[in-house]
């Protein structure tokens, strides 16, 4: 095994988002610190949403739902890899693996270094005030237990600082994906529509605001045809609630995600709350227009008219307006424009670059604090190979 630092990844779901974040960083993470040296835990249920990441990189936890039972198989699975890996640097994603993790790490084992990435910050979250309440203080007092904070836009890091998390603990680390393409499965069936076609990508839960979609579809039946690509994973789903302009296409692998992006005329992300949006970035590597509401880091990535539609109020109604309004543009020199934005904001090699150095800078952290010289700050300016 390589000598290079080591970076162990934990989330208790990685279903969406997350899992093309990981995706995306894999490999560029495995050819700088070494091939074995990146390592996952991540339910059993979501595997198969890691891509071309070896078995053994992988310790998986069995996971029927959220709740307590899960998310202590999640600790106990995590702290099973520590014990085994003994990695330089433990990346926690998303806030339960923060709530959980953080504080027990910090009890047990305070050899790592934690980095934390919440994708969304929980007190964001449509919720009622005591519970955000709750959620602030809560994320207030972990982040003492966490040496960097990753924020992935600068909305998510200024909501942190109102909390009154302290500002040298966050970083800014914006979300990228490759510029080269998956391959587009030939197999897709083809999507012939004279309406405008409309693809949703993600969770079918609350948040993605898929239902706001199928309402303004429901109100714009001779205008849209709309497709569905995901599955819920906290909500219910009644398929059987569609209008008939509307069509649910289940998971797809990127592959075949990508062939309908190619199809799709624009691409609708009607979240209720976002820390950022990685289908949003997908789209316009695609050259597809996006329309969105105008909330979390969507308006640090959508240029209203320029690269999509925004919308100022997160309703059906206001979505019904903004895909009148989308008629009127040019779809395709939209389209362009946000690949041309894409090219220049959202490599993932920059994002890979950005992280390393949040790695170099908490393992330095620590050097310091112990006040010794160790071998793997030595060698680790060697290990970040571009």
């Amino acid at each position: 095994m390589p000598s290079g630092l080591k970076v162990l990844h934990v989330a208790e779901t990685v279903r969406g988002g997350i899992a093309t974040y990981l995706n995306e960083l894999h490999p560029h993470q495995c050819a700088s610190f070494g091939r074995g040296n990146v390592n996952y835990v991540v339910p059993s249920d979501h595997r198969g949403d890691l891509v071309n990441i070896e078995d053994d990189a992988i310790t998986t936890f069995p996971r029927e739902g959220r709740n307590a039972v899960g998310l202590f198989r999640m600790l106990s699975a995590t702290m099973r890899a520590v014990r085994e890996f003994r990695p330089d640097v433990i990346h926690l994603h998303s806030s339960f693996a923060g709530l959980v993790v953080r504080p027990v790490l910090w009890l047990t084992y305070r050899r790592s270094r934690i980095v934390y990435c919440p994708h969304g910050w929980a007190f964001g979250r449509e919720t009622g005030r005591l519970s955000r309440e709750v959620t602030k203080f809560t994320e207030l007092v972990l982040s003492k237990f966490t040496h960097r904070i990753v924020c992935i836009s600068e909305s998510e890091r200024t909501d942190a600082m109102q909390v009154g998390i302290a500002a040298n603990r966050l970083v800014l680390v914006h979300n990228g994906i490759s510029k080269q393409r998956p391959v587009l499965d030939t197999r897709a069936a083809p999507w012939r529509s004279e309406k405008i076609k409309v693809l949703f990508i993600g969770r079918l839960d609350r948040q993605k605001g898929y239902d706001l979609l199928i309402e303004a579809a429901r109100a714009l039946g001779d205008t849209l045809d709309v497709r569905l690509i995901g599955a819920s994973v906290v909500s219910k789903f009644h398929r059987s609630d569609l209008p008939d302009n509307v069509s649910f296409l289940g998971w797809m692998n990127r592959n075949q995600i990508e062939a309908e992006l190619d199809q799709a005329d624009m691409v609708a992300i009607p979240s209720r709350w976002e820390a950022f949006g990685l289908v949003a970035i997908e789209a316009m590597r695609a050259a597809k227009p996006i329309i969105a509401f105008r909330i979390g880091a969507l308006p640090e990535i959508v240029e209203d008219n320029t690269t999509g539609v925004l919308c100022d109020e997160v309703s059906a109604e206001k979505l019904v307006e903004g895909f009148q309004r989308a008629a009127r543009l040019d779809l395709p020199a939209v389209g362009r424009a946000g690949y041309e934005r894409f090219s220049r904001l959202y490599d993932i090699e920059q994002t890979h670059r950005t992280l390393s150095q949040v790695y170099a800078d908490v393992l330095h952290v620590r050097i310091s604090e112990s006040g010794q010289q160790a071998k793997l700050q030595s060698d680790f300016p060697n290990n970040l190979r571009s």
